[in-house]
């Protein structure tokens, strides 16, 4: 049985301020007094939104209960058009991008607030090993899982961010449930409650959906929570750097783009970031079918591996103002994440929503490149939406042995070598 969730919130897409609706779960261990053990992240993106997607999928439940099992912290969102969330899915994907980038600049944050930051535990070897963040997609959302910058070049933007921008409403709203969430883990003498809260905004408090009744409408609630993010800003310690504005000048009677510089109240960098290292779970991407993944090319990923490895870093997020070219060095970077890091793609041999050759072809030219961390599952019977008997199950077994060992290196590393 699916658990209520322990966080339900809302959060500012850093895309355009979207109000998008999240949920995040703890493992069950979190319910009694933390230890020493690291925590391990996930998020897990739900289908196509006018197909009917959302967070209440029947496979994105199946994936983050895995997950929950395995001790992940798990956090769901509804992408912009889906479900409660504002807006309207887009052409192109990348509002979702930066809907998905959102949640996990979130939790990346929550995490690190919810308690002191740990001494990284030491395998066997000697050398100390971080958590693991899983960015983790289902159909649709796992196209846009693979189409992410690196977990590096999107979170240096929440690093030090004006305090007016998404950036840093994400990270005042994270630290803020941390600190509630904590004193419900901290009291042990009483049953684990869910902070079933709303965040941020002029909150709609009516009813929406059955889901909805999980939240807690009370007005006096909702201002609390907004009093208790606007406290904090006021305790945070804030640096002034200088900004750089875009602004319409008037000379001659036509108007051009000219830049002014402003001195804007800013977050302090956290020095002491938790640190995690990246994972991804692809479960039925819709390869050879939407956006460029229709005529994707295998040269360009795979002709820059090795200056990649050579080069020792994924680089960093380029503007999305900038050309074309930048835009397919953007999507090159994106696809060979999936090599640098642990990578499972799972899908069934029945999905008609795919193209078996290119399924075939993208799956082996990846996981059989050098160095490269990608690998593939194909369950036999299985269909797109996975109700045939029994490939639940497998799907199931398949992710929960993935994801075990992402959270236990050594025995991830005897399984590549």
């Amino acid at each position: 049985m699916f658990p209520r969730p322990d966080l339900s919130f809302t959060l500012p897409s850093i895309h355009d301020n979207t109000r998008l609706d999240c949920r995040v779960y703890h493992p069950p261990y979190h319910s009694e007094p933390m230890g020493t053990s690291q925590r391990h992240a996930a998020v897990v993106a739900h289908p196509y939104a006018p197909l009917g997607g959302s967070y209440d999928d029947p496979i994105v439940c199946l994936l983050a209960k895995t997950l929950l099992d395995v001790g992940f912290v798990v956090a769901t969102f509804n992408f912009r058009g889906a479900s409660s969330s504002d807006g309207h899915t887009s052409w192109t994907s990348k509002p979702e991008r930066a809907d998905y980038m959102s949640v996990a600049g979130f939790l990346i944050y929550y995490i690190h607030y919810l308690r002191p930051p740990q001494r990284p535990s030491v395998a066997t070897s000697g050398i100390p090993t971080a958590p693991t963040f899983l960015f983790a997609g289902y159909s649709y959302g796992a196209m846009v899982t693979m189409q992410l910058p690196p977990l590096t070049a999107f979170l240096g933007h929440f690093a030090s961010p004006v305090t007016h921008t998404a950036f840093a409403d994400i990270r005042l709203r994270a630290q803020h449930l941390a600190e509630q969430q904590t004193v419900v883990l901290d009291t042990p003498s009483s049953p684990r409650k869910s902070l079933g809260m709303r965040v941020g905004g002029d909150e709609d408090t009516s009813p929406r959906k059955a889901h909805d009744k999980l939240r807690m409408h009370s007005p006096d609630r909702e201002e609390r929570i907004r009093k208790g993010v606007k406290d904090l800003l006021s305790r945070s310690k804030l640096i002034h750097r200088k900004q750089d504005h875009h602004h319409a000048v008037e000379s001659g009677g036509s108007g051009h783009e000219g830049h002014e510089m402003h001195r804007e109240p800013c977050l302090e960098k956290l020095d002491n970031l938790t640190r995690f290292c990246s994972a991804y779970l692809l479960v039925s991407p819709p390869v050879g079918i939407v956006t460029h993944l229709a005529t994707m090319s295998f040269s360009n990923p795979l002709s820059n591996w090795s200056r990649r490895i050579r080069g020792g870093g994924t680089g960093t997020m380029k503007d999305q103002r900038g050309d074309q070219q930048g835009d397919m060095e953007q999507e090159d970077e994106a696809e060979t994440k999936l090599m640098l890091h642990p990578t499972l793609v799972i899908y069934g041999d029945q999905d008609g929503f795919l193209t078996p050759r290119k399924m075939r072809d993208w799956t082996v030219q990846l996981s059989s490149t050098d160095g490269s961390q990608f690998r593939y599952v194909v369950i036999p019977g299985a269909g797109h939406f996975w109700a045939e008997d029994n490939v639940g199950y497998k799907l199931k077994e398949a992710v929960s042995s993935f994801a075990a060992k992402l959270i236990r290196p050594r025995d991830l590393q005897k399984t590549q070598s």
